[in-house]
């Protein structure tokens, strides 16, 4: 049956008033009466006669069509109809990057009647030429996903041929357990090395520390290396206690801890008065409910929030860490920890909602605290083209299980072309009625 993928364009057809009101507006010279002298008619004015009919229903008919099919092509009708292994041989899916690895078994498939499909969500019919070029998409979607999207598709006897890379970093999340006939074929693993400098700090004493990144389709491991350097900057961090001391307490301890676990060069300032606040340093903790000055720089602010404190029984997501008070946020605002009721904690613009201090949780108790501001101050900083590890085949081959989708998959056949092809024969068949009927006019 006929579906539309974006029906609101159906609305254009609307536009078909245009034409009907410009053919009922029929306009005609007057009828000329033939006289045999003229010296008894004066002068008048040149009249036309107009009447409300129709007089060019073809021409009216094929204008109104090609509003009609605008309107069509522009909401992408689709033919949907069972997909069936006895309607087609079956579908070949084929991952851009490994084609050209692929292309004899996928070229001999082809030949035997399969169909050629997208590696995406849609699974659209494509010819040989997409898949030349890889698609430019940095955030491709795992595997199992695409997996657990086909199978409400196909039908469970539906043959399906799948020609994929084997990355690990692809399979992400739980493997399915789906009904699909698949044969699953990956690119064979090569004797690649890839090296990279992944990150580079100084130590507390005259040195700096290199990691070097090495990956290999076995496996991904850095080698620390300590190297002279004639430039020893290190970090400032600034800590502002005001009516906080014992907040900075608790806050000085962890950045201590930090800095012996990383052995990086990190300066630790506290300061009770804003006229001793430097005027640039690496990280502010701004332990007070006061605006931050505006002549006060930082390359990262940690601020509390201002407000009335409110008693909260929940957790920080995915710790044991206790919340016992915090300051309300909206639910919208973009996060890194929330509580169990789904409230900010930390928003993303480093506003803490609570406080270090006891009374308003037990993170300062907590043996993972510094580790806690360990992620904050030092993200883990990962490029998935870094990682060459891959699977082991059998490994990715989907569990076999009862899917709920089974039965009844239907497949979209696009009518684009179709559409294309009606429109122009309708729209060259208007311009030939109208240029005749001007011809016949001004004979």
């Amino acid at each position: 049956m006929l579906q539309l993928l974006t029906p609101i364009w159906m609305v254009l057809s609307a536009g078909i008033i245009v034409p009907v009101i410009i053919h009922l507006w029929n306009r005609r010279p007057a009828r000329i009466l033939r006289v045999g002298s003229i010296s008894l008619i004066t002068a008048t004015a040149v009249r036309h006669s107009r009447s409300w009919r129709v007089s060019d229903w073809w021409l009216l008919l094929l204008r109104c069509l090609l509003i009609l099919l605008l309107a069509l092509l522009l909401a992408e009708p689709v033919w949907r109809q069972p997909l069936a292994s006895r309607h087609q041989k079956g579908w070949v899916i084929v991952e851009p990057a490994v084609y050209n690895i692929f292309q004899p078994q996928v070229d001999s498939l082809l030949l035997q009647g399969f169909q050629l499909r997208t590696w995406d969500t849609g699974f659209r019919h494509c010819r040989k030429e997409e898949l030349s070029a890889p698609p430019a998409d940095s955030a491709p979607l795992p595997y199992w996903t695409l997996l657990r999207k086909l199978a409400t598709k196909v039908p469970a006897d539906f043959s399906i041929y799948l020609f994929t890379g084997n990355q690990l970093r692809r399979f992400q999340g739980e493997r399915p357990a789906l009904a699909l006939n698949l044969r699953w074929y990956m690119a064979p693993a090569t004797d690649t090395l890839l090296q990279w400098n992944a990150v580079s700090y100084p130590l507390a004493g005259d040195s700096t520390r290199i990691l070097y990144g090495r990956s290999s389709p076995d496996a991904t491991f850095f080698i620390p290396r300590d190297t002279l350097t004639t430039d020893t900057a290190g970090l400032r961090f600034t800590v502002y206690t005001d009516r906080f001391p014992d907040d900075a307490r608790y806050l000085q301890a962890a950045l201590l801890a930090i800095q012996q676990y990383t052995g990086r060069k990190i300066k630790i300032v506290p300061v009770a008065n804003v006229a001793q606040l430097p005027a640039q340093q690496d990280w502010l903790w701004w332990l007070s409910e006061q605006p931050v000055p505006a002549a006060v720089k930082a390359g990262h602010i940690l601020k509390y929030a201002t407000g009335n404190p409110q008693t909260n029984n929940g957790y920080i997501t995915g710790t044991d860490i206790r919340i016992f008070k915090s300051i309300q946020a909206p639910d919208s605002i973009p996060a890194i920890w929330r509580d169990g009721y789904g409230k900010p904690v930390l928003s993303a613009d480093y506003t803490l909602y609570t406080r270090f201090h006891p009374a308003w949780s037990d993170l300062v108790w907590q043996e993972s605290f510094p580790q806690q501001l360990l992620q904050l101050i030092f993200p883990a900083v990962t490029d998935p083209a870094h990682d060459l590890r891959r699977i082991d085949p059998a490994q990715a081959q989907p569990a076999t299980g009862k899917s709920r989708h089974t039965t009844g998959s239907m497949e979209d056949i696009p009518l684009d072309k179709a559409c294309w092809l009606l429109f122009m024969l309708v729209f060259c068949l208007e311009r030939y009625l109208s240029l005749r009927k001007k011809v016949t006019r001004d004979a």
